[in-house]
């Protein structure tokens, strides 16, 4: 009797109430009560922040600068600011609040396909914990994912429900992932063909998947056309393609050949085996599929199952570019999905294959429940970001706002630009007599040289950048964009120019290829025979130009 009644408890069906529960349970668990603590990656917000202040300024992105994505990935930041407030810390907040929001999407297309509820509540801890990017989520990611993820779901919720709205919102989402992060939006489509090739009955639905595409991406194809930005666009996403790996390298080994990828995948000691386990997953989900065509048993629950795992297996082969960095993390979302739709079906079978030994699903149900436990307390444990709510109340590992921050004493910053964080105080020294040199010697609008990736700055201290690039690095990506670059400099060189007193660590990477190096030396040889020392701060020389 008991094992029937706890049989019944756990195999419950899901209802509405359970989504909501969850994703309740993933703010909760992310909840970091200290993510205004910590050192600034100028780096990285470097990419954004002076993109964010030209497109609020009416520039046109592509045409007057360059980024490195797509335009949206500018605008929907820049709103956020616009209403929370135009400060390096709000686009902290905006990274962080559109990283949960992919783990709930995630969560509610797990909903759409996982019908057991205590396997929902196994999987959650587990997205959380396993593809969370615990580091970077006050500075990368925000809402490039979660386009992508969004509109998977609006696509399941047509394949099981035939309304033809769901497709036209999967469609819009699509295109908004596309002008983000034309990856994301290549993925989706792909999904959404392979899907209709599989399922031809909704082949006409094609028509209605591309009038939402076209709703979102045929008035802005038509505004950079005629802002002159179309041709810009496309130059700059093919030279990210073609050129971003062989300039900036990849130094961690990856399978990057056929049979290296399946040496990875079979062979426990590769290197890369640990990474590539996630393909068992596809494997087994295709077999899976297959043998549903086979025995002509394919459902609607099928044909959504379908799509996120191809947009899964897409997205995990993309990420191939740096399997060490946080886009294979956000890559396992779809593949811990499709994993616990596989263990819905391998216990939905073992209820109808042990009929009469009740205890057998029951068993693999408690099972898939205690490991799920197991594995996530021990990431929180040992690799989850340690100023979060759920780490803290594990016992001894308390940690609050005052400790060091990454080993320097903690300082407040309150800068126009940027306020309400607090960071190592020999950041927060630099930031300061910045902006303190920059308001008594630099008019505003007057461009000053930043050099080599001191994007961000331009954005705190409020002053142009040379030429195309906010980030000058990013001109080595072509030959005529540097050459433009170097020209810019030549002809209208600042009057002041920021530079690092010591030149980032992983430059010497960058110094793999030989032509980077010599754009380096002719950029600091350029600065040593035009420009003289100024003054300083903790992490910055100030140059002033001679003549």
């Amino acid at each position: 009797m008991f094992i029937e009644k706890l049989s019944r408890f756990l195999k419950a069906k899901r209802t509405r109430k359970d989504i909501f529960l969850l994703s309740l349970l993933v703010v909760v668990l992310l909840w970091q009560p200290f993510y205004l603590h910590q050192e600034l990656n100028l780096f990285e917000w470097g990419l954004y922040l002076p993109g964010i202040d030209a497109v609020a300024q009416g520039q046109v992105p592509f045409r007057d600068f360059f980024h490195l994505r797509g335009p949206f990935e500018l605008y929907a930041p820049a709103l956020f600011m616009k209403i929370f407030g135009f400060r390096a810390d709000v686009l902290a907040s905006y990274f962080y609040f559109g990283t949960v929001l992919t783990i709930i999407a995630a969560m509610l297309i797990a909903y759409e396909i996982i019908q057991q509820r205590f396997l929902l509540y196994s999987l959650m801890p587990i997205l959380v914990t396993r593809t969370f990017p615990r580091v970077v989520f006050t500075f990368w990611g925000g809402m490039r994912y979660a386009w992508g993820l969004l509109a998977v779901w609006c696509l399941i919720r047509f394949f099981k429900t035939k309304r033809p709205g769901w497709l036209v919102a999967g469609g819009c989402l699509a295109a908004i992932g596309a002008w983000t992060s034309i990856e994301i939006g290549a993925i989706v489509v792909s999904a959404f063909i392979v899907a209709l090739f599989l399922n031809r009955e909704h082949l006409r639905s094609a028509w209605i998947f591309l009038s939402g595409f076209l709703i979102i991406s045929l008035p802005y194809g038509i505004y950079l056309l005629i802002q002159h930005a179309w041709i810009p666009y496309l130059q700059s996403q093919w030279m990210v393609v073609a050129h971003m790996g062989g300039v900036f390298l990849q130094i961690e080994p990856i399978p990057d050949t056929f049979s290296k990828f399946l040496h990875a995948i079979f062979f426990p000691l590769d290197k890369s085996f640990y990474q590539m386990t996630p393909m068992y997953s596809y494997m087994f989900f295709f077999f899976f599929y297959s043998w549903r065509m086979f025995k002509k048993r394919i459902t609607a629950l099928e044909q959504a199952a379908l799509i996120v795992a191809v947009y899964g297996l897409i997205l995990f082969l993309t990420s191939f570019r740096n399997l060490w960095a946080s886009e294979f993390e956000m890559s396992l979302q779809p593949e811990k999905i499709i994993l616990f739709y596989l263990l819905g079906q391998l216990i939905a079978g073992a209820e109808e294959k042990f009929a009469r030994f009740k205890w057998v699903p029951t068993a693999l149900l408690i099972a898939v429940i205690i490991s799920s436990a197991i594995y996530s307390i021990g990431r929180f444990k040992t690799r989850f970001y340690k100023a979060s709510w759920a780490y803290q109340m594990i016992p001894q590992k308390s940690q609050g706002k005052d400790t060091l921050v990454n080993g320097s004493s903690p300082s407040p910053i309150d800068l126009p630009r940027i306020s309400h964080m607090t960071i190592p105080l020999w950041q927060a020294q630099d930031l300061e007599q910045l902006t303190r040199f920059v308001d008594e010697h630099v008019p505003a609008h007057e461009t000053v040289w930043m050099y080599p990736e001191l994007g961000s700055l331009h954005f705190i201290l409020h002053r142009p950048w040379v030429g195309h690039f906010p980030v000058a690095t990013l001109s080595w990506l072509s030959e005529d964009w540097f050459a433009d670059y170097e020209i810019e400099l030549q002809q209208n060189p600042p009057r002041y120019a920021i530079v690092n007193k010591k030149m980032p660590f992983y430059f010497d990477d960058y110094f793999l290829v030989p032509a980077n190096r010599i754009k380096h030396e002719r950029m600091m040889q350029f600065l040593y025979d035009h420009y003289v020392i100024e003054s300083q701060t903790p992490t910055y020389f100030i140059y002033r130009r001679t003549h």
